[in-house]
């Protein structure tokens, strides 16, 4: 499975491939730090799934996700904060597929991850289980 992260923070880029590359081994993320990068990386790389923060340095991931959507149907996950429900209904509005709110857990992120993967067809070869 390839995976286009874009997000700000080094942390949650780092936090989120290593839980995707030990649950899926063979996902290769591809991390954009910035809007401009991320949707660089979705034309270039035709990936499976966008992680996509909404709150950006250069632009509103809510730009990003409306300017993927004028080209593709890839399967999206906006990551939000709590207490930004105007931002997450607009995020569904312009199509995303999912939403985890930040901060997160790892069983949040693999559990969202193979539900819109499974409702994209293109489910993820392990199963989550909750412990």
């Amino acid at each position: 499975m390839k995976v286009v992260l874009v997000d700000y923070s080094v942390g949650i880029i780092e936090v989120v491939r290593l839980c995707l590359q030990l649950w899926w081994e063979s996902t290769e993320v591809l991390p954009a730090k910035n809007g401009s990068g991320g949707l660089e990386l979705v034309v270039k790389e035709n990936p499976d799934l966008v992680l996509l923060d909404i709150g950006l340095p250069d632009m509103d991931g809510l730009q990003v996700l409306s300017q993927i959507r004028r080209f593709s149907q890839v399967p999206v996950i906006i990551f939000a904060v709590k207490n930004k429900d105007i931002d997450i209904a607009k995020g569904f509005e312009l199509g995303a597929d999912g939403c985890i709110i930040k901060p997160f857990s790892h069983g949040e992120l693999l559990t969202e991850v193979q539900a819109v993967m499974h409702r994209s067809c293109c489910e993820p070869v392990a199963t989550v289980e909750q412990p």
